[in-house]
């Protein structure tokens, strides 16, 4: 190495080593923040309830300074930038804060959305999609609150959500539903048939619910329906004598869930010689009415299973009620599952005439209970 080289080395490391000693004696500044801290770099306001307080702290080498002790950083902002510069015999340093952003203030406007209107009289009875939607000045919404309700069952149930800004302030808009996603239980629905009509029972899960009842009669395609309201039992007496009906049956309660539908079916009590297109099957006990003959005194009647007759009677009455037994020919009868005929003859006269004019026959079945 020349000499010349050697002096300009030592001379850049004299520099350097001066430049160095400089900078490590310039005055040391720092500063902390008193505030709430919140989230994505917010403040959500001060501890103590003021502003937020940005204090600075300046070494005591310092011979001249441009901070503050404190700095209040009012909200809301979306970002506050503070400066400080202290100078010693060293030269001055300066330190600038990055962007000190506040809001204490929590979402507005926030409300709940349903994705659907109520199933049915103010009730939901299938789970239903809730989301809140909310608005911020400052920070901004940062998410919200969704969710599909599926239960707990409750007529005045509560459900919580809100949104939360980008700061970390929520704000919260509980709402209330009223929820039954279960149905009813229909049961023991039973059918009594009486001259005058045919007499239904059930029993419902709750005294609450409203059950309908829809009738349609053998041939027919229509299911008008008869009856709809509260109770244990409904009594169609709007029903014609010889017809088989059936009755459809359900329940519905105050959310509008429907049972399973039972079907019974209503036999004929009354049975009658006209044509109905199809053999009647009697309830039990039937009674055998006919049309009223002009100028009979009396009626013979008689009943036939297969080719054997079983029963006879001369009623001054156009019908006559079938017993659960009777004796007949010395023997003793009932009516057991089978097909039967019965026919009559208006009696004309005194009975010791025998004067018959026949009125009509008709088949009825009783049925395997």
């Amino acid at each position: 190495m020349t000499r010349r080289a050697s002096i300009a080395a030592v001379g850049l490391a004299c520099f350097l080593l001066f430049a160095a000693s400089a900078a490590a004696s310039l005055p040391t500044i720092t500063y902390t923040i008193d505030g709430i801290s919140g989230t994505n770099g917010w403040y959500r306001g001060s501890v103590n309830g003021n502003n937020v307080a940005l204090h600075w702290s300046v070494s005591s080498d310092a011979t001249q300074t441009t901070c503050l002790a404190v700095v209040n950083i009012p909200g809301p902002t979306t970002g506050t930038t503070e400066s400080c510069s202290a100078t010693n015999n060293s030269g001055t340093a300066t330190v600038v804060t990055p962007p000190i952003k506040v809001d204490a203030t929590p979402p507005t406007g926030v409300a709940a959305s349903f994705s659907r209107k109520p199933d049915f009289h103010g009730w939901y009875n299938h789970p239903v999609a809730i989301s809140w939607s909310g608005t911020d000045a400052t920070s901004g919404i940062a998410s919200c609150s969704s969710m599909t309700y599926s239960g707990p069952e409750n007529g005045a149930a509560t459900v919580d959500g809100g949104c939360t800004d980008m700061a970390g302030n929520t704000a919260d808009d509980p709402v209330q539903l009223a929820y039954d996603g279960t149905p009813p239980v229909l049961s023991a629905v039973s059918e009594r048939s009486t001259a005058g009509a045919n007499v239904l029972h059930w029993t419902s899960s709750s005294a609450s619910d409203r059950v309908v009842v829809r009738r349609t009669s053998r041939g027919s395609k229509s299911h008008p329906r008869v009856f709809d309201g509260h109770g244990d039992g409904f009594a169609d007496k709007k029903i014609r004598p010889g017809a088989q009906y059936v009755y459809l049956v359900h329940s519905v309660d105050q959310a509008g869930n429907s049972s399973s539908v039972v079907t019974v079916t209503g036999l004929p009590k009354v049975l009658t010689l006209q044509e109905t297109g199809y053999v009647p099957r009697a309830a039990p006990n039937p009674i055998l009415r006919w049309g009223r003959f002009r100028g009979a005194a009396y009626y013979n009647v008689q009943l036939f299973r297969g080719s054997r007759r079983i029963y006879a009677a001369w009623p001054t009455a156009h019908q006559v009620g079938l017993r659960t037994t009777w004796k007949w020919a010395g023997r003793r009868f009932r009516l057991t599952p089978g097909r039967y005929r019965w026919y009559v003859w208006a009696g004309l006269g005194p009975r010791t005439l025998a004067r018959y004019r026949a009125v009509g026959s008709a088949t009825f079945i009783v049925p395997r209970h």
